[in-house]
């Protein structure tokens, strides 16, 4: 995992900065319906279900394609060796996760990457016409997330993220409230 240490580095060569690949995601209609058979058939799991954004948060920020966003959803998190599986199932609100269930129906959506800062990543990517899509506060306090508009250069979504100093950039479980790990 890349750490503060690197950050000249990745500056210096802009595509390392996606070197840290950690995650496949998917939006599902059914977020209960998905972790049941990815489980029974496939036997995938544990299961880590958040309410995005975590109630009693009041420091979280939403953006969907550079205005303020309204949106939530319901996600889950698996481990699949060393990636993660995330299942989004979008509640309310615009989104590109809502735009994605309505334009394809369910499907992999993004692939994502931890990266220590998330400047050099967007002023990167805009460089070569890819602008944010999508962007908002992680659950760990500190972290932040960006869905890049890639679908049409790629087929698929990038999402990076901004990790929280010694942390693996897993996405934790919370419970009562409070983020674990």
């Amino acid at each position: 995992m890349p750490d503060a240490t690197n950050t000249y580095s990745v500056l210096s060569c802009p595509k390392q900065m996606f070197n840290d690949f950690v995650q496949i995601g998917v939006i599902v209609q059914d977020i209960d319906q998905s972790i049941k058979a990815l489980s029974d058939v496939f036997g995938i799991g544990p299961w880590r279900v958040i309410d995005w954004p975590p109630a009693g948060r009041t420091d979280i920020r939403k953006f969907y394609y550079g205005e303020p966003g309204d949106f939530t959803a319901r996600m889950a998190f698996a481990e699949l060796g060393p990636v993660e599986l995330e299942l989004i199932q979008p509640v309310s609100g615009k989104s590109i996760w809502a735009d994605f269930l309505a334009e394809h129906g369910p499907g992999i959506h993004h692939i994502r990457f931890n990266v220590p800062e998330m400047e050099p990543v967007v002023e990167y990517l805009a460089g070569h016409d890819v602008g944010v899509a999508q962007m908002g506060s992680g659950i760990r306090p500190g972290t932040s997330w960006a869905n890049f508009d890639t679908e049409r250069l790629v087929g698929f979504t990038i999402e990076v993220m901004k990790t929280a100093p010694g942390s693996s950039g897993r996405t934790p479980a919370i419970v009562d409230g409070k983020v674990q790990g």
